[in-house]
């Protein structure tokens, strides 16, 4: 859905007249603003220090990029095949598991300890 209510607006109202634009548009608009925040504000970074941006990587960023990557590449195999029809049951399925990839994320926050 986005990163905010206006994404989730915008979405919406693109899927309404275009369903695949609406697909397409959950998916691009996210990935612009990774590509660009974090394009521009490395670039900004690494110009002011001449030095290389560290990305501190944990556990729960971990296992949040795998559980989410193995979403995407789920729904970009499964829309296709299914003649891109996104039926209910594959949107239900969708958010059970995004909810087990949370609970599994904070569970991997609270063993880790960092969590006071």
């Amino acid at each position: 859905m986005g990163n905010s209510l206006a994404d989730l607006v915008a979405n919406m109202s693109v899927a309404k007249f275009a369903p695949i634009m609406g697909f397409s548009a959950c998916f691009g608009s996210p990935m612009l603003n990774i590509l660009l925040g974090i394009g521009i504000s490395g670039s900004y970074i690494t110009h002011q220090t001449a030095a290389p941006y560290e990305i501190s990587y944990s556990k729960t960023l971990f296992v949040s990029t795998i559980g989410l990557l193995i979403l995407l590449a789920a729904t970009l195999v499964y829309v296709p095949f299914n003649g891109y029809y996104l039926t209910r049951r594959w949107g239900i399925a969708l958010v059970v598991f995004y909810l087990i990839l949370m609970v599994t994320n904070v569970t991997v926050e609270l063993k880790s300890g960092s969590v006071s």
